[in-house]
């Protein structure tokens, strides 16, 4: 641990004292300037807009961030002309006083015209993400700034989307898209694989405020994101702003408590800039939950309870500094992540065991580099490159021996036992990740685009059992060396048709151990080496057939390796599989999205899907009604059939409408199955074909309505009232074929309520908000036995400069 503050306290210090050297150098000049962001009436920022410096007769256009920058220019008074096509022009009144540097965010609204019977409007970034054409979703987080919300709670409003928990904040979780899930589904920081960042940055980690934008791309992925995801990705987008400041706390039930402060400092004269963020949650995760109360293996009653050893914390520092927009590089960034947690471990896989001793957590230090450059050496070449270096260690803590505990919290000891509370370990993992992501894009002509990606990954893991410092399989080298290339050609016959055809090739070594002989004479652990090559190849294809109506089409032919955690096990619950295989699939997308407007006030956006995929090998996880632990298998063959759909209403900027429908049949496809035991090894027929995948949810939806109001109570002042609903249908924990009508176990269906109020003042300096989650406090689950929180209350207060 010491090691590790060493490192971090050093690379802050040298990044401290980097920023405040650039300071002083900017501080030394005379010239005046003027930067900000230009966005919606929503919030949404817009690319393009023309911002004029009147009188200086200077001039300049918002980035695809919706920001600008005008230096150099003298001191006085000035008219800044801001103008966009389809939106009212608006003229601002300024003084800029000798080496001032000021900060003017502006909000446009949109003013429709027809011309030719074409309305015009312009395209937020948001926006132009929507119109690629693959099947992705992006969700602008400015109306949820002021919100509790982080970003699992905006994507398991996505249609499509289901985010699976095993509990409240920290517990582990599970992504499903389309019906896959687990590490079938890529996440993406700003385009950065989140893979190595360790277990205390994940969703549920990041607030909203945090987040400019959430991209979801379903089925087929685009080649720069450097990815071998099987079912999709998700990239999400941080806020990128030259300068500004945000900070916010929450305090809410379960004694939960959480920090985020995040900020950026950009010098416009020399290109420097300094951002971070920082994030720190905490929780008891004390809520009441409805279990059994076992006497030995017996269930003597049923009651509710509160959770006693659920306790989590993390907290993360993000760092980065270097310059932007100078003639090498548009982006040179050297930056750290720090982060760390602790965790109390209530339950595995299932409620039926409960413990009171177990604990994990983790440690992490990522230094970052990241480069970019339009027109490098040429024009039309585009160049950018991440590296990270992960080095994360974690501990598996398992020490109590003979001792178990109930739901009550009592505890039974039972003497003279060396057994833990699972399997007594205190296990030590010290992992190491090299991630590293070229791309590189060229213009051949304005119809004509070639992009190219290079990924490499490099996963190695030691182990050692401080309880059991002879174990056979912490002997044998564990590591992963995964590289992923594609090529993509992008042909954009006229304004209405764009496609893009592309190719994927996929190299992974693996190296571990197996058991081999299980309680036999021979039983023995060997070294496994394996290594596997896959290519795979797609299309996407977009069509405007009116200016606002927008078809898409998308068919992939992909490949996933598997991943660390599914191949070596997490040392606790989740058990390894040295025999699992890469899994494949063919994707076929088909969409279509129109947005119009009725009159002047009424804006209307509907969106439907249809996804068709056939996977082969599909790696899904295993859960067993009476039993704590899981493990990653191959599932031969499935089918997916499924429809979405989508609908959004807005009155001026008072009133939102909304809802999605998701539909998904995933079912077993295969005829027969490989069965490996004692007395019946070989193929037999598949008794499961033709029914659903279990533990995955095949028909759910979202509601969303929204209220704004201006004024109230407070000049200035900026209400909003916020509605979301959820539903799930029910599922099936197991394979449905198996066991009588009376025993067959299933997650319920379930709905659940969320209302929020927040207010801002000061023009969005001074906010604070107030939200309930499971308003009826029903009954929440996503996994067999593994409840969700009740009824909860947040407060959270933010402050943006």
């Amino acid at each position: 641990m010491r090691q590790f503050i060493k490192i971090i306290g050093s690379i802050v210090s040298l990044l401290v004292l980097v920023c405040f050297t650039n300071t002083a150098w900017g501080q030394e000049l005379a010239k005046a300037g003027i930067s900000g962001s230009v966005s919606t009436s929503a919030g949404e920022p817009l690319a393009g807009v023309s911002v004029v410096l009147r009188e200086a007769q200077k001039g300049i256009t918002t980035d695809a961030a919706g920001r600008y920058e005008i230096n150099n220019v003298s001191p006085g008074d000035y008219t800044l002309l801001i103008s966009f096509l389809g939106f009212e022009t608006q003229e601002k009144s300024i003084s800029l006083k000798p080496s001032q540097t000021l900060e003017l965010n502006v909000s446009l609204r949109e003013k429709s015209f027809e011309m030719k019977g074409v309305e015009i409007i312009g395209k937020s970034a948001t926006r132009e993400v929507n119109e690629q054409p693959y099947a992705v979703t992006a969700i602008s987080t400015r109306e949820l700034q002021n919100s509790t919300s982080d970003a699992k709670e905006v994507l398991n409003r996505v249609a499509g989307v289901r985010v699976l928990e095993e509990g409240g904040l920290g517990s582990n979780l599970s992504f499903s898209l389309n019906g896959f899930s687990g590490d079938q589904v890529k996440f993406f920081l700003d385009g950065i694989p989140m893979d190595n960042f360790g277990s205390s940055l994940q969703m549920s980690d990041i607030p909203v405020n945090s987040i400019d934008r959430i991209e979801v791309y379903k089925g087929v992925v685009p080649v720069w994101l450097g990815t071998d995801a099987l079912g999709g990705a998700v990239n999400i987008i941080t806020n990128r702003k030259a300068k500004f400041l945000d900070a916010s706390y929450s305090i809410g039930s379960f004694n939960t408590h959480r920090l985020s402060l995040n900020g950026a400092y950009t010098n416009p004269t020399n290109g420097y800039t300094f951002r971070g963020n920082v994030n720190y949650n905490y929780s008891d995760n004390n809520y009441r939950v409805l279990v059994p109360i076992r006497e030995g293996s017996n269930i003597i009653d049923t009651t509710e309870v509160e959770r006693f050893h659920d306790r989590y914390r993390s907290g993360t520092v993000k760092l980065e500094t270097g310059w932007v927009n100078k003639k090498y590089a548009d982006n040179l960034l050297f930056g750290v992540i720090a982060s760390g947690n602790d965790k109390q471990v209530q339950t595995g896989a299932t409620m039926n065991s409960v413990y009171g001793g177990i604990m994990r957590n983790s440690r992490s230090v990522v230094p970052t580099l990241r480069y970019s450059k339009d027109n490098l050496l040429v024009d039309g070449l585009n160049v950018s490159l991440y590296t990270a270096y992960n080095i994360t260690q974690s501990e598996v803590i398992d020490t109590l021996r003979g001792v178990t505990y109930n739901w009550l919290g009592q505890a039974t000891y039972t003497p003279g036992s060396n057994n833990g509370e699972l399997s007594r370990t205190y296990t030590t993992f010290d992992d190491n990740d090299f991630n590293s992501q070229l791309n590189a894009g060229y213009t051949l002509s304005p119809k004509h685009s070639l992009a190219f990606n290079y990924a490499y990954s490099y996963f190695r893991r030691k182990a050692f059992d401080a309880e059991n410092p002879d174990r056979i399989e912490n002997q044998f080298p564990r590591s992963l060396n995964k590289q992923v290339l594609g090529l993509a050609y992008k042909f954009d016959l006229n304004e209405k048709w764009s496609t893009t055809l592309f190719s994927k090739a996929y190299f992974l070594h693996a190296r571990t151990s197996k058991q081999y002989d299980f309680a036999l004479e021979t039983q023995r652990t060997e070294a496994l080496e394996s290594s596997k090559q896959n290519f795979g190849y797609g299309l996407a294809t977009t069509y405007f057939l009116l200016p606002d109506l927008q078809l898409k089409a998308s068919y992939e032919h992909t490949y996933r390796m598997p991943w660390a955690t599914e191949i070596f096990g997490d040392g606790l619950f989740v058990q390894p599989n040295p025999d699992l295989g890469p899994e494949q699939s063919d994707n076929f997308n088909a969409g279509a999205s129109y947005g119009f407007k009725l009159g002047q006030d009424h804006q209307i956006n509907l969106e439907s899907s249809f996804v068709y995929r056939e996977a082969k090998d599909l790696i899904y996880q295993v859960v067993r009604v009476a039993s704590p632990q899981t493990y990653y298998d191959n599932l031969s063959e499935t089918r997916t059939l499924g429809v979405e759909g989508s609908l959004r209403y807005q009155w001026r900027d008072m009133l939102r409408l909304g809802g999605n429908f998701t539909f998904q049949d995933i079912t077993d496809q295969a005829d027969f199955v490989f069965n490996e035991s004692y007395t019946n090894t070989g193929w037999q027929r598949n008794f499961q074909k033709g029914f659903r995948l279990p533990n995955t949810p095949y028909m759910f939806g979202n509601a969303n309505a929204g209220l704004t109001f201006r004024d109230v109570l407070v000049p200035g002042s900026v209400w909003n009232v916020n509605y979301f609903y959820n539903y799930v249908e029910q599922y099936f924990l197991s394979w449905a074929e198996l066991g009588s009508r009376d025993t067959k176990k299933v997650i319920p269906t379930q709905s659940s309520h969320n209302l929020e109020l927040s207010g801002s003042f000061r023009e969005g300096r001074y906010n604070v908000a107030i939200e309930c989650r499971n308003l009826t406090d029903a009954l929440l689950y996503d996994k067999y036995y593994l409840q969700k929180p009740g009824r909860a209350f947040y407060l959270k207060f933010r402050y943006v400069l």
